[in-house]
């Protein structure tokens, strides 16, 4: 009896050794591969781009995705690239695989690997048919400690599994070259980011250096794998998508810091957004963009940005322009030119997800509704149908700021 308890000890001992051997050179168990984030693709109903984020990425990657339960694993490799490090931070590597020809409205099971490092299967669906949808979207999430941008996040994503995708209106952090303010926002929205498509929006805070000086975003450009579909000389500043019976289009509008680089941001993105606009045939057009189109202290005039995007907004019959930097929530008449007009464009600037605050956020002449959410953040669900756009704005405890509905 002595000799196969013995004997038995042996084999226990093997197997742990053997486990940590294998661990230590990360042979099917290590599944840490790093921050993962879906990324909004022109076609999401047949198309997926998949990046993740890690400090190891030395390795080939790849991603493996089928159809639930199915045999059928179709791979793919990613493309590696490191990401910008400033005042020798540490090295982080972005890892991205596009997917082409999935099926509408399948779910689909996928993970990821780089070199011997390999992730959980993880789910997703594509875009169905129809044309009824739910989407999220945040305002300004740029943030002291992130406590705020992760329960914000978690809250929405746990009142809102059925969203199709979410939208944060730019200044995601405070500083874009600050690479742990990045990975507190990446861990903050870790369940929707591997969940569901992300459409970012770039603001003012993406182009400052960590001297708070005017700088290229060249670690936004880098980390977020966009459509192509914008000017190849403004490549992942602004770019269009589709979801049901909606275009939508993401503009940027920080002239005022990156001019320098790019003296005529607006105007060559006028001409692309009238020729984008004149091309689609969606019933409802929704615009995305950081600033909003008013001169300080907003009291009507239009400055630069309203001068350059509203005649086109006017001319081409868009629904709805959704955006941030002032931290507050409002929702403005239906205008034109600037002027109440009943069939107009309205305004929505969409408040705070994070921890900064604006207690002097003013209120518009033009605006139907104003909050200022300076005692917990906000977000917004976005639903449409074929016949309606409807906009809920929630506080954090989940009481509605604000509700309106758009029909044709």
């Amino acid at each position: 009896m002595k000799k196969y308890i013995l004997g038995f000890m042996f084999i226990c001992i093997a197997i742990i050794c053997l486990f940590f051997v294998l661990k230590s050179l990360h042979i099917g168990f290590d599944t840490e591969v790093g921050q993962i984030m879906h990324v909004v693709t022109a076609d999401m109903k047949h198309e997926r781009t998949i990046s993740w984020k890690t400090a190891k990425f030395s390795e080939p990657g790849n991603l493996e995705i089928r159809p639930k339960q199915s045999e059928n694993i179709i791979k793919v490799n990613a493309e590696v690239v490191e990401l910008p490090t400033y005042n020798e931070g540490k090295r982080f590597g972005l890892y991205t695989a596009h997917i082409t020809d999935l099926m509408a409205g399948t779910v689909y099971e996928y993970r990821i690997s780089a070199g011997r490092r390999q992730s959980e299967w993880m789910e997703f669906k594509t875009e169905p048919d129809s044309t009824s949808f739910k989407a999220l979207i945040f305002g300004d999430s740029q943030s002291v400690d992130y406590k705020d941008w992760t329960k914000i996040a978690q809250t929405a994503w746990e009142n809102n599994r059925d969203a199709a995708f979410f939208v944060n209106m730019g200044d995601l952090v405070d500083n874009g070259q600050d690479e742990w303010q990045w990975n507190a926002w990446f861990d903050g929205g870790a369940n929707l980011l591997k969940a569901i498509p992300f459409v970012p929006v770039m603001g003012n805070h993406e182009t400052y250096s960590l001297d708070w000086k005017m700088a290229k975003p060249d670690y936004y450009l880098s980390l977020f794998a966009l459509p192509a579909n914008g000017l190849a000389e403004l490549e992942r500043f602004a770019y269009s998508y589709d979801y049901g019976d909606v275009h939508f289009i993401v503009l940027n509008t920080q002239l005022n810091e990156l001019q320098e680089w790019y003296p005529d941001l607006l105007e060559q993105q006028r001409q692309w957004l009238a020729k984008d606009l004149a091309k689609t045939q969606k019933k409802w057009k929704v615009v995305l963009m950081h600033r909003a189109i008013w001169k300080h202290p907003f009291n009507g005039p239009l400055d630069d940005i309203g001068q350059t995007f509203v005649p086109v907004f006017d001319q081409y019959h868009v629904d709805l322009v959704f955006t941030g930097h002032v931290h507050s929530y409002a929702r403005t008449k239906a205008l034109k030119n600037g002027n109440s007009a009943p069939n107009g464009t309205i305004y929505i600037s969409t408040g705070r997800s994070g921890d900064r605050v604006w207690d002097k956020s003013p209120k518009k002449p033009m605006d139907e509704l104003y909050y200022n959410p300076l005692d917990m953040p906000n977000y917004l669900v976005f639903e449409a149908s074929h016949d309606a756009l409807k906009v809920t704005a929630f506080k954090q405890n989940g009481e509605i700021i604000d509700q309106t509905e758009l029909k044709k």
